[in-house]
């Protein structure tokens, strides 16, 4: 990862995509996920949203080993913000 996280409207538009992305995937009710910040998943549930997220950003964010399944929305729109401004498509 490089640079400063996006500010502004990019940076509001990848949290919208990372809280969608969130949402669509398990069902949660995105006020949910954002008031509470995470969202604990299966390991099904996180391999299909970081593969979904790396989709929309045509990125590799080398989430996948490890064992965490918590996804924090701050540490998930930090990661992919300070991506090359050129790697942000939306």
């Amino acid at each position: 990862m490089t640079g400063e996280p996006s500010p502004g409207a990019s940076g509001d538009r990848v949290r919208l995509l990372v809280v969608k992305c969130l949402s669509d995937e398990t069902g949660e009710d995105p006020d949910t996920i954002v008031a509470r910040g995470h969202l604990d998943v299966g390991d099904r549930d996180y391999a299909n949203i970081i593969n979904r997220l790396e989709s929309y950003f045509d990125c590799s964010l080398g989430l996948l080993a490890g064992g965490n399944r918590r996804l924090v929305v701050e540490d998930l729109c930090d990661r992919l913000g300070r991506l090359p401004a050129e790697a942000l498509h939306v």
